[in-house]
């Protein structure tokens, strides 16, 4: 299972822009790392574009954990909104 669009439970975004995020044991996470996303902090495959208009190489930062983990994100590339 892969969180998504669809799956923002256990999401929380903190003033500073960090979102807290929990993943269930087995189910995978894929980050947005070029900040186009519409769903931050999640993939949305929004960086396809992002790359074509401009010649870049973003990928989504894909995490998949054995446990059910806590996770406290933050990029660079993300405004903050």
């Amino acid at each position: 299972m892969e969180k998504n669009l669809d799956k923002k439970e256990g999401l929380e975004k903190r003033t500073d822009g960090c979102f807290k995020v929990e993943c269930a044991a087995g189910e995978r996470c894929s980050f947005c790392t070029c900040g186009a996303s519409k769903n931050l902090p999640f993939c949305d495959n929004s960086h396809r574009e992002v790359n074509a208009d401009l010649g870049t190489d973003y990928k989504s930062l894909k995490i998949m954990s054995e446990n059910k983990t806590t996770m406290y994100v933050i990029c660079s590339g993300w405004k903050k909104k």
